[in-house]
């Protein structure tokens, strides 16, 4: 019965019907066999390449690369009566920073000033400095690490930097191990798209609208006089 409508479809629709060629893509069932299609690396299919003794990838010699050992760390020691004036500048630090405050031209000139300080004390780590804040994590002796710590505190900023309005130093270490995590001193950049960057500065710009809003309508409920019953 189905073979009789399946001839009658075909008869009736000659020319909108094709008819199935079983022998271009037989089916095996169960055993259907993988397709075969190349390996395909970075969008370009991967044929078998010619026997080429001059386009090996690995040496001749059959040796795989070994990245160097890294330097051996040198623990320091814990006791402080193996410390004094003399040898106090060999123990290593670290803390992280954050400023709160206001530096103006999209943090330039501040970025400028606190990267000059921290590299001529020969610390390493990361700086990120933006409009209204800083962050930082910085390693090094522990003399310098307490200079630019008083730096910090003491908001020794140029006027056309910024003001600072208030610091906090938290995770301070003293007597790290050698070598230290970081190698060099490198600022974090903001490399957002200006679409993003837009739409962080307006959901900003409706935070600081709604506390303005919640302010205004604390300081007019404060005015109006208290009724108490009884009086």
């Amino acid at each position: 019965m189905v073979q009789q409508q399946k001839l009658g479809r075909f008869k009736r629709l000659l020319g909108q019907t094709r008819k199935p060629n079983t022998q271009w893509k037989p089916n095996y069932g169960v055993l259907t066999q993988p397709k075969l299609q190349p390996l395909i690396v970075d969008g370009y299919p991967q044929f078998e390449k010619p026997y080429d003794p001059a386009l090996r990838e690995t040496p001749p010699t059959q040796r795989k690369y070994r990245s160097p050992l890294p330097p051996n760390m040198i623990q320091a020691s814990r006791l402080s009566e193996d410390y004094n004036e003399d040898n106090f500048h060999e123990l290593q630090s670290k803390f992280q920073f954050e400023v709160k405050g206001f530096f103006p031209e999209k943090a330039y000139q501040a970025e400028k000033e606190v990267f000059d300080t921290a590299l001529n004390l020969h610390l390493v780590g990361w700086l990120k400095i933006r409009t209204t804040f800083m962050l930082g994590h910085l390693q090094g002796d522990t003399y310098a690490m307490s200079y630019f710590k008083k730096y910090l505190e003491e908001k020794h900023l140029s006027p056309e930097a910024g003001t600072i309005e208030w610091v906090h130093v938290f995770d301070y270490n003293t007597g790290l191990s050698t070598p230290l995590h970081y190698k060099h001193l490198f600022c974090v950049k903001d490399w957002r798209k200006y679409r993003t960057r837009k739409a962080h500065i307006m959901s900003m710009f409706e935070k600081w609208q709604a506390f303005g809003l919640e302010y205004q309508w604390c300081q007019n409920s404060m005015k109006v006089p208290l009724k108490l019953d009884g009086f």
